[in-house]
């Protein structure tokens, strides 16, 4: 049932006409200027509680030298799989194995090999270990952007230490399951750590440890100023928690626009005069 905005007039289907029959009002245009200061206001409003969100976010990615550093470090520790982490041994010779060489054991159907050995065979689980260590940077860069929230700071630090004990349980499992390969291969008898593990462990310890100084220290976030009707927000927030109605707080936003106005005009007439001056 649909009714006039104006007279409160209910209208019949045969009303279909633009005009009240009863009142005449625009029935389409009615208060239309108070509908769109409406719709704008509800617009800033909205601005105003995202940009605070993305703030933070800008800032856990990028605020500081440290924050940028934690960024590079969640990524780092993948990269350094490259280095060979693992050297497998045998009479015949030795084989350095490394991301590629676990990506190219998948690709050939070792999945299934490993998931049925895990967890009776400890290499078995020392590989399952670190594939979920390596995963685990995704999740960590993901969560950077929330960093800065309520739990944040807190939440960061319990992930990137839970990654770090992914790192050293697969380095303890995989030294303890040197001699249990054959899930891997058949061509070699032992297995022992090289570099690369030790440096996706250390990668992974530098990365909680800037966790937790940026946990202690924190970062100071720019947050860009808001306005609601040229009125910076905070104010807006203040007038609506003191009660004032909205038609006093629309007069307030008046008097700022128009001063906003009249700066811009100086600014512009400022600028024109000095452009003739150089001319």
């Amino acid at each position: 049932m649909a009714y006039c905005p104006k007279c409160g007039r209910h209208l019949r289907m045969l009303d279909w006409h633009q005009n009240c029959p009863h009142c005449g009002v625009n029935l389409v245009y009615y208060k239309s200027n108070e509908k769109l200061l409406d719709d704008s206001e509800k617009a800033e409003i909205e601005h105003a509680h995202t940009q605070p969100k993305i703030d933070r976010a800008k800032a856990a990615y990028f605020g500081s030298p440290i924050a940028i550093t934690r960024f590079v470090l969640t990524i780092l520790p993948v990269v350094t799989l490259l280095v060979p982490f693992a050297k497998f041994t045998s009479p015949a010779g030795s084989k350095l194995i490394n991301l590629v060489s676990v990506v190219n054991f998948f690709r050939a159907g070792g999945m299934n090999k490993m998931l049925g050995a895990v967890p009776a065979s400890k290499s078995a689980l020392a590989l399952a270990l670190l594939c979920v260590a390596a995963a685990m940077f995704l999740i960590n860069a993901i969560f950077l952007i929330a960093s800065y929230g309520k739990h944040g700071k807190g939440r960061s630090v319990a992930l990137y230490s839970f990654t770090f004990l992914l790192a050293v349980a697969s380095a303890v499992c995989f030294i303890a399951g040197k001699n249990d390969i054959s899930v891997f291969t058949d061509e070699y008898s032992s297995a022992s750590l090289f570099i690369g593990a030790f440096v996706f462990v250390a990668a992974q310890l530098a990365a909680l440890v800037v966790n937790i100084a940026l946990y202690k220290k924190g970062i100071k976030v720019r947050y860009t100023p808001c306005l609601i009707g040229g009125l910076p927000k905070e104010e807006y927030y203040s007038y609506v928690e003191q009660g004032m109605t909205r038609e006093e707080i629309r007069r307030k936003m008046l008097i700022a626009l128009a001063e906003m106005q009249e700066e811009y005009d100086k600014k512009i007439a400022a600028e024109e005069t000095a452009q003739r001056g150089g001319e």
